[in-house]
């Protein structure tokens, strides 16, 4: 039997948190709310269909866009579009392949607010940021897209195999070339576009070494999983480092021993 609570609760909790985005002092509660918008849409999706989805999406976000304008319902809709998409995609491609698929929309949009709405008169005075932001929103993105599969996850109780999460191996041409044009201070246009793919490239980096964690903090015991939880919380840039360096190295060492395994990342870990 179906659960209507479900589709109306996905409604409240979308304009909830369009409004408070426009509260300053709320965003911090806003944007962990909006964490669980894809969560709500992907299983409204599962068991009510697109069409339906889409419906509820386009009311919420028309509710936003009146109360608290467009640029805000334009942010709102990303997050809902995330949880079609990742529906969609689940039973066609790896995890990997749709975390990417999910960066690349989510990043696309963030880049078609920079080039309509542009950015704003206090980040337009930090020179490093305006010139490499285009690497930041993807990796950004990446990490959005994945944490969002995670809570995908969690709310609907599918098994995406995240623990066996493993991109293809064309990342590592990618870093190692985009690395070496960034330091060619000569051409400062080559060495701008490479410092922007090696910052977006991190990214995967990054979500691949967090997929290494979870595999084997999985054989931990209780207080071992909450003295490494409690080190990601307090040492955040550290647990970063170290994903980044255990993602690279990964497609040498293979620390999870997946070759000659499945290698289907939404197979069970």
């Amino acid at each position: 039997m179906r659960n209507y609570k479900l589709p109306v609760f996905y409604v409240l909790l979308t304009v909830a948190t369009g409004a408070l985005m426009g509260v300053e002092a709320l965003l911090p509660l806003a944007l962990g709310l909006s964490l669980f918008i894809p969560a709500l849409c992907y299983v409204v999706t599962r068991d009510f269909g697109i069409l339906a989805a889409l419906f509820l999406s386009v009311v919420s976000i028309g509710i936003i866009s009146l109360s608290e304008g467009w640029k805000t319902s334009l942010d709102i809709s990303a997050l809902s579009l995330l949880g079609i998409s990742t529906r969609i995609l689940k039973e066609k491609l790896k995890t990997e392949n749709v975390i990417l698929v999910l960066s690349l929309i989510s990043s696309g949009i963030t880049i078609f607010e920079d080039l309509f709405i542009g950015l704003p008169a206090e980040v337009k005075q930090i020179p490093w940021f305006t010139q490499l932001r285009w690497g930041f929103y993807f990796l950004s993105s990446v990490v959005i897209s994945a944490i969002s599969v995670g809570i995908i996850a969690l709310v609907s109780k599918e098994d995406f195999g995240f623990k066996r999460l493993k991109f293809d191996f064309w990342i590592v041409p990618i870093f190692l070339i985009s690395g070496f044009l960034s330091i060619l201070r000569w051409t400062p246009e080559i060495q701008v576009i490479s410092t922007n793919v090696l910052v977006g490239v991190l990214g995967l980096f990054i979500v691949q070494g967090f997929a290494i964690f979870s595999y084997y903090i999985e054989k931990f015991s209780v207080l071992a999983k909450i003295l490494t939880l409690f080190s990601i919380v307090f040492f955040p840039a550290g647990a970063v480092i170290l994903a980044v360096f255990a993602g690279i190295f990964d497609f040498w060492f293979d620390f999870r021993k997946l070759k000659g395994g499945k290698k289907n990342g939404s197979d069970s870990a």
